[in-house]
């Protein structure tokens, strides 16, 4: 109580300070009823708040971030200032202290990411947080009309590690200094690099890196790009097995309704620190479930690929994408992952639609081969006041682990009344052992295991979303903007209140 009213106190010193300031912010309340499957106390009750609050004040601003966790088990429990943050910023400069956002290039030395409305849980610590990988240091940045640097020096987040972890030193157990520009030669052409050394926690000498990019704005309405990260201490563009380098190119190009893009990616020993780089995947991301499920994660060891995506859009709003993957990992062994994507979507009538899916795919080092997929999603409007959506998803593929050929069913039905109200009723099964089995049991049960739960969302007005689960969610990786993470079982009710204001 004490600590709300501390935090009530300083948000009215805010507003009071100036008639010219704003202050905004969200909040998101969770409860959970329930628990993972095969837990004995199936009547656990949690709840989580994340309240964000903005201020702005001219060229100054400052943000922070309150995180809430509450369950019966004291040791999980926390009340914490998780990020908070002071910023300058004017038409050249902007300086940032505290906790920040921040990415070098496309990511290969540095990335940092925010999962905007994500919750994670860990099935070891059991405790509820954002997920999110933040920089916690200074960040001073400065452009002009034809160069753009930073300099930052800060701890990034290692986020497999919850809020109330001890000692808070573990969360961040790299320093980075760097520094990076680009400049623009000419408006369509520019060329940047960067300097960046690091060093873990009990260490005393730095690892040094450094990275060369450009970006190119062709005629014909083709643009190229270009990054190549290494180690200062290799032979540049030698790509030898012993080195540590990452290499990453891009092809973009359009014509009227046609668009095609091409991407080109080759890592080698390049993981960096506790994992606070991120090189671009180049592994399609999919939104339906059966798929994104069974994502390729990168391996930043060794990989090398390409990925190729066209697209066109017809007159009459239907629409046909495809995209060709494929990636190889050398590591101890020879590792292939092939994928062949396929989606069209067909606009009936102003009031239906239909989209469909195919897809075929190898992963050899998750030890799924010949995994076919395929969905049909159809949505039928009544005058733009309510409407109706099918969606059913089948996939199928042997896993090597367990000789086994595994079955994927997902199917959900969906009603609306345009815009406020969403009820919708989601269905899944599979028969793969490593989800059949009770971890409980010395025995192997082989039985299909099914999940049912149904989610109400409601749209009070433009400030306020009630979402209210019940029954059985199916867990599993997740992926978003390039960012995997593996989501948990759950069985209960679970509420979720959101806020703007």
């Amino acid at each position: 109580m004490l600590r709300l009213l501390v935090i009530s106190s300083v948000i009215g010193l805010l507003y009071s300070s100036s008639a010219f300031a704003q202050l905004y912010g969200t909040n998101t309340f969770e409860f959970q009823y329930g628990n993972l499957p095969y837990e004995e106390n199936t009547d656990l009750t949690t709840s989580y708040d994340q309240l964000n609050l903005f201020y702005d004040q001219g060229k100054i601003s400052a943000y922070g971030r309150f995180e809430h966790f509450l369950t019966p088990f004291n040791d999980r429990n926390y009340f914490l200032l998780t990020q908070k943050r002071l910023q300058y910023d004017d038409d050249h400069f902007k300086v940032r202290i505290g906790n920040f956002y921040k990415t070098i290039g496309r990511g290969l030395l540095l990335r940092s990411y925010d999962i905007p409305g994500s919750v994670y849980e860990d099935s070891f610590y059991r405790t509820r947080y954002a997920f999110n990988r933040d920089q916690e240091g200074v960040d001073i940045s400065y452009k002009n009309d034809w160069i753009e640097a930073s300099v930052i020096r800060a701890r990034p987040l290692f986020n497999p590690l919850p809020p109330n972890f001890k000692p808070d030193s573990a969360r961040r157990p790299d320093l980075i200094e760097a520094i990076e520009s680009d400049f623009y030669l000419t408006e369509d052409l520019s060329i940047g690099g960067a300097f960046m050394r690091s060093r873990s926690d009990g260490r005393d000498d730095y690892r040094e890196l450094a990275s060369l990019m450009y970006n190119y704005n062709l005629p014909f309405n083709l643009q190229v790009y270009g990054e190549y990260a290494f180690d200062t201490d290799i032979a540049l563009f030698q790509f030898k097995e012993e080195d540590s380098y990452a290499l990453y190119s891009g092809l973009n190009y359009f014509y009227g309704s046609f668009g095609l893009s091409a991407e080109y990616k080759n890592y080698n020993q390049f993981r960096l620190g506790s994992g606070y780089n991120d090189p671009p995947s180049l592994i399609k991301e999919h939104t339906y479930p059966v798929l994104n499920r069974s994502t390729h994660v990168l391996s930043t060891a060794n990989e090398s690929g390409f990925q190729v995506e066209g697209f066109y859009n017809f007159e009459d709003g239907h629409s046909v994408t495809a995209n060709i993957t494929t990636a190889k990992n050398e590591i101890a062994r020879t590792n292939y992952y092939r994928e062949y994507f396929l989606e069209g979507y067909y606009q009936a009538s102003d009031f239906l639609s239909f989209k469909a899916f195919v897809d075929y795919a190898t992963d050899e080092r998750k030890g799924e081969e010949n995994r076919i997929s395929a969905g049909l999603i159809s949505e039928k409007s009544f005058n733009y006041e309510w409407s109706f959506a099918l969606d059913v998803q089948f996939q199928t593929y042997y896993k090597t682990a367990f000789s086994q050929n595994v079955e994927n069913y997902y199917a959900s039905i969906a009603y609306s009344t345009i815009p406020d109200l969403t009820v919708s009723l989601i269905f899944e099964a599979t028969d793969d052992l490593l989800l059949t089995d009770n971890p409980n049991t010395f025995d192997i049960e082989d039985e299909t295991r099914t999940w049912l739960g149904g989610n109400v969302r409601y749209k009070i007005n433009q400030s306020h979303t009630l979402d209210v689960f019940a029954g059985k969610r199916r867990g599993g990786p997740a992926c978003t903007s390039g960012i995997c993470y593996e989501i948990l079982d759950f069985e209960g009710v679970e509420l979720r209140f959101t806020t703007r204001f």
